[in-house]
């Protein structure tokens, strides 16, 4: 709670660069990554995880994935229409005034091909006259996602064997609360969020087919 009124109090001006995803596949992947890199904690069901951060959760859990809800605390919308309001879950009534914001959905990060090369190539110009840099921005390296300890054998196969597909029916509970999360994230983003003249995208356009993505399950495309 303290430190978005930090940034409001020492850092008014800052800009923010935020990232969001998914919230299935962004819950999966967190789920996965602590499985591969702390293996020695066993993780909690799935069926679990549809609430708060419970002991032993190791910060995964649906509440989490309500980042439409922590995105409205930076005083961007006008938070005064019962109709944002209802698509709001928290009841985060508190809210702060910062610097203008970059939004990005992870998918973005890893475009390829003839228009995916575009838009790649598009999205570091945008995001550098963001931050008003004099130097292009290379292309991102590709992220070794391997585990700290996959070079141990018993570990490695333990690590696969507790992996999630979220796409398998005993998380279809968990899947559900989060469909319910990304639909509200997306329709707020999209009508509130994006409205505001401090709140910036590349490729808006393919930004907005992102986001409508988000209305539907991502596991039929799998």
């Amino acid at each position: 709670d303290y430190s978005i009124f930090n940034y409001e109090k020492y850092f008014p001006s800052t800009k923010l660069i935020i990232g969001i995803r998914h919230p299935v596949l962004w819950f999966e992947s967190l789920y996965n990554f602590r499985v591969t890199n702390v293996p020695w904690k066993e993780m909690l069901p799935t069926s679990d995880l549809t609430r708060g951060c419970i002991s032993g959760s190791q910060g995964v859990c649906a509440w989490r994935a309500n980042f439409h809800d922590f995105l409205s605390r930076l005083g961007k919308t006008p938070m005064s229409s019962a109709s944002e309001k209802q698509l709001l879950q928290l009841g985060l009534d508190k809210h702060a005034k910062v610097g203008p914001v970059f939004l990005y959905e992870v998918s973005q990060l890893s475009e390829s091909g003839s228009d995916g090369g575009v838009r790649s190539a598009q999205f570091r110009t945008d995001l550098k006259q963001f931050l008003g840099l004099q130097k292009e921005i290379p292309p991102f390296p590709l992220v070794d996602t391997s585990g700290r300890f996959d070079f141990l054998p018993v570990v490695k196969n333990q690590v696969d064997r507790n992996k999630i597909d979220i796409c398998q029916p005993q998380h279809d509970i968990i899947r559900d609360v989060l469909m319910e999360k990304a639909t509200l994230a997306s329709t707020w983003i999209r009508k509130y969020f994006l409205q505001s003249d401090e709140v910036f995208v590349s490729s808006r356009e393919h930004f907005d087919l992102i986001l409508e993505s988000w209305m539907h399950d991502p596991c039929p495309r799998r």
